[in-house]
């Protein structure tokens, strides 16, 4: 398992394809701060060779961010305005990648930068309110259960 500083998610998962992986998303949830998590199967072949998961902000989260106070109608024309624009995804964790001897070479060799100035503004303002859910959700995942 590795914790990757990633700044753009969405180059991350087409550094990947690019590669010749095939990406599965897998379940994703929305986040009582407008945040977001997922994850990802990466797939070589019929082979599962990686998990991805990231606690992340988009487009969607930047939309909400410029119309706080705003009437409905007003962020519901933003967040339509979203879906016509290209949407940009942010990490505002570490990302954690679960993966094979073959993609963890791989991965050594990406490099990223936040994609855009709205990007930018958003994640600085996700850090004054910033919640992390990544530790608390991997100790969960370690730690022995009752069970075992």
């Amino acid at each position: 398992m590795m914790r990757l500083e990633v700044r753009d998610l969405n180059k991350l998962l087409k550094y990947f394809a690019d590669l010749g992986y095939t990406i599965v998303e897998g379940p994703h949830a929305v986040l009582h701060d407008g945040s977001e998590v997922g994850s990802w199967t990466l797939l070589k072949g019929s082979e599962v060779v990686g998990e991805l998961i990231a606690h992340y902000i988009d487009s969607h989260y930047y939309a909400l961010m410029k119309t706080e106070g705003a009437s409905d109608r007003e962020v519901m024309e933003a967040l339509l305005h979203v879906h016509s624009a290209e949407l940009w995804r942010v990490p505002v964790e570490e990302v954690v990648l679960i993966a094979s001897e073959d993609l963890s070479r791989e991965i050594v060799k990406y490099e990223d930068s936040i994609p855009s100035e709205e990007a930018e503004e958003a994640l600085a303002h996700y850090k004054l309110r910033e919640t992390k859910i990544i530790d608390r959700f991997l100790r969960r995942l370690l730690e022995p259960t009752e069970e075992q």
